[in-house]
């Protein structure tokens, strides 16, 4: 009986090839889509899961508020948190601080300006469980003057030797003994960790005698994970600290009209669900994974879909094959098992195919999403289960109600020929066909709205010019006393070169939040409840007008003015968040920063420090002829490159032993977008397939309905029918159907893009033509599908057309 059925499967597939083929390539294309996006997804939900317990490590996540209104969140909060909360809460088994350190680490003559060096306190193993390849984690960060380094940063400077017992130097002051060596932290974790500091270092170097001495809460800026015990309920501890917060610092907080807010987050959903200060680098997106998972379903669906559509269509050619097996003795049930295993080898092909694609394009696709999926969803026992699920499921989906009809037909309505299509199996399949253009509109829609917020926040006016400037990282080791004139000297040497336009120095360039987050600031007039928080940016004379910024009212910094760092200037935003009525009144007024008071001598037009997501901040800039941070290079031609060497030349020579670390300021800035943008391209290339696969299903479907309405046509010729009339009859049914995925795509479009738009400051409207013309695409792609087969037909000689049977 089985080899029976694969005979017949056989010599059906044979006498169909084409149809076969549409059927199975639609199918591979689904699945594969469906597997390539779900690999992504499982890397994004794998956050931080691999720890011992992931599930009781939380990081103490910080709001700060300024007159009951939210002012910044933080991913580092204050500094005393972790102890005080150890202390008073015996639900905390332990925790672990963090703070960032800007390190050039040296060893012998092998020096490098590093990122994701971090001090941690002594306890970091016991809350992160990473073991040590080298060293023992219970005493590598115990003690001053200790350093943790990760497999590749150990390689990078001591080759093959083992690097435990040599000492490294940090800013070429500090000496640390290397303790320890750990493996390369995995992917897909939020920390970036290259090495790690001893935290009592870090005390040493503020002027405290211990760990413990650190225990400010108005100091912000350092990172606390806790480890609860297992039996610890999170939301619970979480609803006791506004109490101690209020018992600790709740009078200072009620004299400045200020107030604190601490939340836990656990560990793995810090990738997707956070972006605060300081993070360790560019989290994911929760919405954005989720909303990639309905496209690959979406996907999977549609394909499905198509099968089911064909084969209903197909069952016409069948009815005969029907109708003569059940004349020489079949029974039902057999005609059922014979079509199941039909759909089972069909998906089982597709399957197999799928996978084949999926390994061939997980390389490209990791490249296009920007993370290292190494095979990841291949990899999984579980998936090869799911992957048997795969072909049971979609054999029984895409094949029951198929198998099901086709075995329904009565043999003496089929040989007498008077079978025809039921008003049943026509609904279905036309609601079969909604729903495929449903979720197909919706995706480009969706596509189309992605693309129109990236090209909308690139072509915003910046209010500033970041295009031919190049930035250098300012030297980790110097002399303080001296290092204004060096930076002076590099300046000019600089400035001598005709490529040069300018060069200045500041604490941030635009593309970068400004590290310095500065409480406690107003208006001289003002009282203590009125104080506010903004970002400060410190800069020398030329930032303002190299970058082009527009000073609304006032004047800029200037080199000649005597006492200049006792003067300060704000953008638009500092004014009205300090309550000035009119820009004019801010000048010449006095503000109280920090025990100091500074002159307002201008106001700049507020422009985007960061990318059109966010909204405008308050910003304070201050005057350093030397600051630290970076020096803007400006210059007057496109063609940098050819300086470069020279710049580094120059540099040696200015700042030896620091490393020549640059970067081009519109390439930085446009990082910021970077993830949109590759969420736009994974969007459109799989909303894209997912036309293709509807297309392609309409092919096939408009090619069944051409034969079987051939005598039709025929017939319509025959009486004076032309061809755009045939060609409008069959279309105008096919019409029909997009007008009502068009209607049903639409509301459903707008709340899924409404909702992603949020995530912007400044963002598109969703206008009717955003809807209109991907819904024109789709309709005009599908009626090109339709007419092919239905040209062909209504091109056809009336006379073959009235023979065929």
């Amino acid at each position: 009986m089985f080899k029976n059925y694969l005979t017949s499967i056989w010599r059906y597939i044979a006498r169909n090839g084409s149809f076969t083929t549409i059927n199975i390539f639609g199918l591979v294309i689904g699945i594969s889509a469906f597997m390539l996006i779900t690999q992504y997804v499982i890397h994004e939900l794998s956050y931080d899961s691999f720890w011992k317990a992931s599930k009781q490590v939380y990081r103490i996540q910080q709001d700060r508020y300024d007159k009951g209104e939210l002012s910044t969140r933080w991913a580092a909060g204050a500094q005393g948190i972790g102890p005080d909360f150890k202390a008073n809460f015996p639900e905390i088994k332990n925790y672990v601080r963090m703070t960032p350190e800007n390190a050039l680490l040296a060893y012998g003559d092998v020096f490098f300006k590093e990122e994701g060096v971090y001090f941690a306190s002594q306890d970091f193993f016991k809350v992160f469980p990473y073991p040590l390849v080298e060293g023992v984690d219970s005493t590598a960060l115990k003690g001053p003057n200790k350093i943790v380094l990760s497999r590749s940063l150990a390689k990078k400077y001591f080759g093959d030797e083992s690097p435990l017992g040599k000492t490294m130097r940090n800013n070429g002051t500090v000496d640390y003994l290397v303790t320890g060596v750990y493996e390369d932290l995995p992917e897909n974790t939020h920390l970036k960790l290259n090495a790690i500091l001893s935290f009592a270092t870090y005390s040493k170097l503020v002027g405290k005698k211990s760990e413990e001495e650190l225990d400010a809460w108005m100091w912000d800026g350092f990172l606390t994970y806790i480890l609860l015990d297992e039996h610890a309920n999170p939301k619970d501890l979480e609803a006791k600290f506004p109490a101690f917060v209020e018992k600790k610092i709740g009078k200072e907080l009620k004299q400045y009209n200020a107030g604190v807010v601490y939340r836990l987050q656990r560990v793995s959903d810090i990738h997707l669900d956070s972006n605060f200060i300081m993070e360790f680098k560019a989290n994911g997106n929760r919405d954005t994974t989720y909303f990639l998972m309905i496209v690959a379903i979406l996907a999977l669906v549609i394909a499905w879909i198509n099968y089911i559509n064909l084969s209903t269509a197909k069952s016409i050619e069948r009815a005969r094959e029907v109708g003569m097996r059940k004349v020489l003795g079949g029974f039902r049930s057999q005609l059922i098992q014979q079509f199941l295993m039909e759909s089972i080898l069909l998906n089982s092909a597709a399957v197999l195919l799928a996978i084949a694609v999926t390994v061939l394009l997980t390389p490209w696709f990791g490249q296009l999403t920007d993370r290292d999926l190494d095979y990841l969803l291949l990899r999984q026992p579980l998936f090869w289960i799911w992957t048997l699920v795969l072909i049971v499921g979609g054999a029984l989906l895409s094949g029951l109600y198929p198998a099901f009809v086709l075995s329904a037909y009565k043999p003496v309505d089929v040989l007498k020929g008077r079978f025809k299509n039921s008003n049943q199996g026509v609904l279905f399949r036309k609601g079969m066909v909604i729903t495929q253009f449903v979720a197909s509109i919706t995706l480009i829609i969706g596509t189309f709205t992605v693309y129109l917020q990236l090209n909308f926040m690139q072509q915003q006016k910046l209010g500033i010019d970041v295009d031919q400037t190049l930035v250098i990282r300012s030297p980790n080791i110097v002399v303080d006393s001296t290092y204004a004139g060096t930076f002076s000297g590099f300046k000019n040497k600089l400035q001598q070169y005709a490529e040069v336009s300018s060069v200045s120095a500041s604490t941030t360039v635009p593309g970068s939040s400004p590290d310095w987050n500065a409480g406690g600031i107003r208006r001289l007039s003002q009282r203590d409840d009125e104080q506010n928080q903004y970002r400060i940016i410190m800069m020398d004379q030329d930032f303002i007008p190299s970058y082009k910024l527009e000073m609304a009212v006032g004047r800029a910094f200037s080199g000649d003015v005597t006492n200049e760092r006792k003067n300060v200037i704000l953008n638009e935003s500092a004014v009205k968040l300090m309550g000035f009525k009119t820009l004019e009144e801010a000048v010449d007024d006095q503000i109280f920063f920090w025990g100091d008071t500074f002159r307002i001598v201008g106001v700049v037009k507020n422009y985007r420090q960061e990318s059109v997501k966010k909204s405008f901040e308050p910003l304070i800039f201050r005057y350093n002829d030397a600051a630290g941070g970076y020096y803007s290079v400006k210059f007057k031609s496109a063609d940098t490159y050819a300086s470069l060497s020279r710049f580094e030349k120059d540099w040696k020579e200015f700042f030896p032993g620091n490393p020549f670390d640059y970067f081009f300021l519109d390439e930085h800035y446009n990082t910021q977008y970077k993830a949109d943008q590759q969420f736009g391209k994974v969007f459109g290339v799989f909303a894209a397939l997912a036309i293709f696969i509807a297309c392609l299903g309409l092919f096939g479907l408009s090619s069944l309905t051409a034969i079987q309405r051939t005598k039709e046509i025929g017939v319509r010729k025959v009486l004076g029918a032309s061809v755009n009339s045939i060609l409008t009859l069959v279309s105008k049914e096919y019409l029909i159907l997009m007008g009502i995925a068009i209607v049903c795509s639409t509301p459903l479009t707008w709340w899924i893009m409404n909702k992603w738009l949020q995530g912007f400051a400044s963002r598109v409207t969703m206008d009717w033509w955003i809807f209109a013309l991907p819904s024109l695409l789709v309709v005009l792609i599908a009626l090109f599908t339709v007419s092919i087969h239905t040209l062909k037909a209504a091109r056809t000689n009336p006379v073959k057309s009235l023979r065929y049977e």
